[in-house]
């Protein structure tokens, strides 16, 4: 299956490395987390930099939000670091979580079912377990697809805000990956609309020629979409009442996963 992700392998020796923008950020970061609160001067040498070159990644740092600096010209790490590495915590216990049902529902349909969350403007997928069968899709975990054209995807936009649907549909070009792809925001306003109706979205050779997929949102204790949970199959393995049977069997699953996220259903909810 296609990525929107480019595979580039690259030979990087150490002392490239030790050129490159971003291996320096990491390099500050790091050792501002051993410090709470340490001066340009202190710094400097820690991380290998002139003062002059890192006051200019310190500054970039400070813009972004992930290091402060008080009067006194001691630098530190700021909480918004700390909540980028909470959130991949609650990631990987969802992901664990979840992983037993994923199971069942790939064991049950034998076609590959995945787990997917929201990353930035992609679905990326957390969680996934193959078909059984020899003809089937690669995935892997990791992988980002366009949220306008999966069934996966959709669920996740329809988790946002009216609001949040406009502000991604003005940043997202609408790019055609098969004939069946949505390139209207109308009809894909209207579409988002139904799956808000629901509870499930289908895609149909949108993003993947001959690929059929359902999805259904994963809810947390909030009532918020956290992620979408998705059963994926080839065309010609489709049959007459397949797609209800697996319909069900994935609300199912993606009902039991939102319940152990602290999600309590209408009707189980006390008065």
């Amino acid at each position: 299956m296609k990525d929107i992700d480019e595979d580039i392998s690259t030979g990087v020796d150490s002392e490239d490395l030790s050129k490159n923008a971003s291996y320096r950020t990491l390099t500050i970061l790091e050792s501002l987390s051993f410090h709470n609160g340490i001066i340009l001067e202190e710094l400097a040498p820690l991380v290998n930099l002139s003062r002059a070159t890192l006051f200019r990644f310190l500054q970039v740092l400070q813009k972004t939000g992930y290091v402060d600096k008080d009067k006194y010209g001691r630098y530190r790490l700021t909480s918004k670091i700390f909540m980028l590495a909470s959130r991949s915590i609650d990631d990987v216990e969802l992901s664990r979580l979840a992983k037993p049902y994923i199971e069942d529902l790939s064991y049950f349909t034998g076609e590959t079912t995945i787990l997917g969350i929201l990353d930035d403007d992609t679905e990326l997928h957390l969680q996934k377990i193959e078909s059984r069968y020899s003809a089937r899709f690669y995935e892997r975990i990791g992988k980002r697809t366009p949220l306008y054209c999966s069934a996966m995807g959709k669920v996740l936009i329809a988790g946002m805000s009216d609001e949040q649907l406009d502000s991604y549909l003005s940043r997202v070009r609408l790019i055609p990956y098969t004939a069946n792809t949505v390139t209207s925001t109308v009809v894909l306003k209207k579409q988002i609309l139904k799956i808000r109706e629901d509870g499930y979205a289908e895609a149909n050779s949108e993003y993947e020629q001959d690929v059929h997929s359902l999805a259904c949102p994963v809810l947390d204790a909030n009532n918020n979409v956290i992620a979408s949970l998705s059963i994926n199959w080839p065309l010609f393995r489709d049959a007459e009442g397949k797609r209800d049977i697996y319909l069900q069997k994935l609300k199912d699953a993606a009902l039991s996963i939102s319940k152990i996220m602290g999600y309590v259903p209408t009707d189980e909810r006390s008065h």
